[in-house]
């Protein structure tokens, strides 16, 4: 079975660990419900403030194996609590290998078993994973000029840079740009392509880390 990466920590060369098994728990969906006189039931306004379902962190469990536990256990286990436990990191699987989930460690002492020779870790962690490289385009603006992202995840919102005033059109909705950063939170890029149009005379760039369940 393939290793984990906990920051620059890899479990085998690094930690001398051998995976032996691991579970990828789903986010729990943060529900929003409220009660109404004289109706059945709950009234489900989970996506009502945000118009998208919002998520509790997640949990990752691991369970790895020391070889030659006799000999190495002492020294493996306080190697692992030494570099990693109760450390906020990120974390790459090696099946998993483009996508990065960042929480903090714990190593599992109820799961912890010497006669076994098992070291279980417990990561709670973001409910979205992160692709490592972000999407990034840029365009010079004079007068309108239209781009297209393509967004391969769940619906994020965008970091957009002007180096001078602009506007910016999305789903028919116009917005203003300062000079700087800016992040409009009523443009959020669903999955696949979107078209932002921009109107004014500058540099434009756009940008944003496509995220995952």
């Amino acid at each position: 079975m393939k290793g984990v990466k906990f920051g620059a920590y890899r479990s085998d060369t690094d930690l001398g660990l051998v995976l032996y098994s691991k579970k990828i728990s789903p986010p729990i969906v943060r529900k929003v419900t409220v009660e109404v006189p004289g109706r059945d039931g709950n009234l489900d306004i989970t996506e009502a403030l945000t118009g998208r379902v919002m998520y509790e962190d997640r949990t990752i469990s691991f369970v790895f194996r020391v070889p030659n536990s006799k000999e190495k256990w002492a020294s493996v286990y306080s190697g692992v609590l030494n570099k990693i436990h109760g450390r906020k990191m990120d974390i790459v699987l090696d099946d998993d290998p483009d996508y990065i989930y960042t929480g903090r460690v714990s190593i599992d002492d109820f799961a912890t078993n010497r006669t076994l020779s098992e070291i279980a870790v417990t990561c709670t962690v973001n409910p979205k994973k992160t692709y490592k490289t972000p999407v990034k385009k840029s365009i010079s603006v004079s007068g309108t000029k239209a781009l297209t992202v393509i967004n391969a995840g769940v619906p994020i919102v965008p970091e957009i840079t002007a180096d001078k005033a602009m506007d910016v059109a999305f789903n028919g909705k116009s917005y203003h740009l300062s000079p700087g950063k800016n992040k409009v939170f009523d443009i959020l890029l669903p999955e696949g392509d979107s078209k932002l149009s921009f109107s004014g005379n500058g540099n434009i760039t756009v940008e944003f880390k496509v995220k995952s369940l």
